[in-house]
């Protein structure tokens, strides 16, 4: 599995050792909007490729929390850049507002 940390907001290939150091304190967080009571959609840097692609890491994710849904079964996107990761989370959160 490929690891890595931000630099600045783009993607840096990294060690394992140096991918969990980072990881420990790092502030990863790319948005988080809470709808209403029971649905938080959260938006982060992982910093694990999720995908296939050597060429395209998928570093970032968007999930959506539900209340009562299990953490396997929630809706989750994932991106290759701090922008994708934006745009998908804005996109998420505006089908949840219905706009």
């Amino acid at each position: 599995m490929s690891h890595y940390i931000l630099n600045g907001r783009d993607p840096k290939s990294t060690d394992a050792v140096t991918w969990q150091r980072w990881y420990e304190s790092a502030d990863r967080v790319v948005a988080r909007t809470q709808i209403g009571p029971d649905i938080v959609i959260s938006t982060v840097f992982v910093g694990l490729d999720l995908g296939c692609d050597p060429d395209r890491p998928l570093v970032f994710e968007t999930e959506v929390m539900e209340a009562g849904v299990a953490s396997v079964d929630a809706r989750r996107v994932r991106y290759a850049t701090w922008v994708e990761a934006e745009r998908g989370h804005a996109k998420i959160v505006s089908e949840y507002h219905g706009t």
